[in-house]
């Protein structure tokens, strides 16, 4: 008999464990696939390591709204390296560099629109009273969802191509402006105004430095295990069966109820009615030795090409790997015949386009491997890069609550509420708030 089973070992299952296990609770955690990491898994080709979901992280910076939270999962002692600005956004050729900083963004964009500077501050302030509201964890938000960042910028900033440039940084979210909720936009776009970082090294150390804690805290991890079914207080697996007082589940939303006894049909139609965000393409290039320069910060080509660069391992100034990214909106659901033509096609195009901004990558490149939404599908349980799209119009419905209608049955992950791991780590403490209570994660992390 455990206190909490958590299904899932990737980012967001392991931080709830971490915080339960270090609370004293018996912690059991399940994994599906033989490794744990979900989205952070990466994979080798030929000795060669390639990240599968991690390319940058913003507010590591101390203080940050991502700073704390990583400091006390033990995750700030990777080696992080600081970009030397947030983005580069190329819209029609020309490029815009955006930099990190509040007083250096706007002094930045002052360059480019420099009639602009009181709707940059009011921008700039805006999206910092949002950040800095991250820790009031039990404060209610609703009526930031329920605004669009398109009304936000139309309010905000005057200039058409100014909003372009605002709503164009990094394939960050599902940037249709008239549904994303102004709290998704600001609180993302603020933690990479603060500041912008990579991991040099592979995106696996941040879930195995957390089941490291996680395990040093008493807890179990289990791996190779696919859950079959959940009940309150029980969970089914390939014959098996383990009992908890509690359950977390970091499977996506429709996955879970898809497994979970005793829910009603309305309940159950809800979730699973729910529209998912776009997948993602990805070539991962393997470079020829000393043919391109690294660039320390990512690049987004007229919102559909992404381009960021592994920090070399040999600390030279040479790239030795870089992925090109593009969203992908409608997808096969089998590798039907075509599949493996669409794929190399696709990533002749992305180098192609990507050869706008760095003329000398064609001849640079010594393989390409790609993935797909189909791969995500089979890797992490879902083919959308965000989860759950959320409506700032249908607020009520598409954003889900951590509790489920099963007593003591939970959800977590980036499909309630914020996405990626910023995300992922904010709703791990509101996941864990329900076991815990509100008050001990008040006092654990002093907020």
């Amino acid at each position: 008999m455990y206190d909490v089973i958590v299904i899932g070992a990737g980012v967001g299952g392991l931080m709830c464990a971490n915080i339960l296990a270090r609370s004293g609770r018996r912690v059991l955690v399940l994994e599906k696939q033989p490794r744990i990491g979900g989205m952070l898994q990466g994979f080798s080709r030929r000795g060669v390591s390639f990240d599968t979901g991690l390319h940058y992280v913003g507010g590591l910076g101390a203080g940050g709204p991502l700073e704390w939270l990583f400091r006390y999962h033990g995750l700030m002692d990777l080696p992080w390296v600081k970009l030397d600005c947030g983005e580069e956004v190329i819209l029609d050729g020309r490029s815009f560099l955006i930099p990190c900083g509040d007083r250096e963004f706007v002094s930045g964009l002052l360059k480019y629109f420099p009639d602009e500077r009181e709707s940059l501050e009011k921008y700039t302030g805006a999206l910092r009273e949002v950040r800095e509201s991250i820790k009031d964890i039990t404060a209610d938000k609703f009526n930031l969802f329920s605004k669009s960042a398109g009304s936000f910028l139309q309010e905000t900033i005057s200039n058409p191509q100014l909003r372009r440039v605002l709503s164009s940084m990094g394939l960050r979210m599902e940037m249709d402006l008239d549904t994303l909720p102004f709290y998704e936009y600001a609180q993302i776009n603020a933690s990479f105004i603060e500041s912008a970082w990579r991991l040099k090294g592979p995106s696996s150390l941040i879930p195995s430095t957390l089941a490291e804690q996680v395990q040093r805290n008493g807890g179990e991890i289990l791996t190779g295990v696919e859950v079959t079914g959940i009940r309150e207080g029980e969970v089914f697996a390939e014959g098996r069966s383990f009992k908890a007082e509690s359950i977390i589940s970091s499977m996506t939303p429709a996955a879970t109820v898809s497994l979970t006894e005793g829910l009603r049909d309305v309940y159950r139609r809800r979730i699973t009615g729910l529209k998912d965000t776009f997948g993602v393409f990805s070539a991962y290039i393997e470079l020829k030795p000393e043919t391109l320069r690294y660039i320390n910060h990512n690049i987004t080509i007229d919102n559909s090409v992404f381009i960021s660069f592994n920090v070399p391992e040999d600390g030279s100034g040479w790239a030795d790997r870089l992925e090109l990214m593009t969203p992908v909106r409608e997808w096969s659901s089998t590798r039907e015949e075509g599949y493996e033509e669409w794929k190399d096609g696709l990533a002749r195009e992305l180098i192609q386009a990507a050869e706008k901004r760095i003329p000398e990558l064609g001849r640079s490149v010594r393989a390409v491997h790609t993935s797909s939404p189909l791969t995500w599908q089979r890797y992490t349980g879902s083919a959308s890069a965000f989860g759950v799209k959320k409506d700032c119009n249908s607020a009520l419905a598409t954003i889900i609550s951590t509790r489920t209608p099963i007593k003591n049955v939970y959800l977590t992950g980036q499909s309630l509420g914020l996405h990626g791991l910023l995300g992922t780590s904010v709703t791990a403490l509101h996941t864990s708030a329900q076991i815990v209570g509100y008050n001990y994660i008040k006092q654990t992390f002093s907020i």
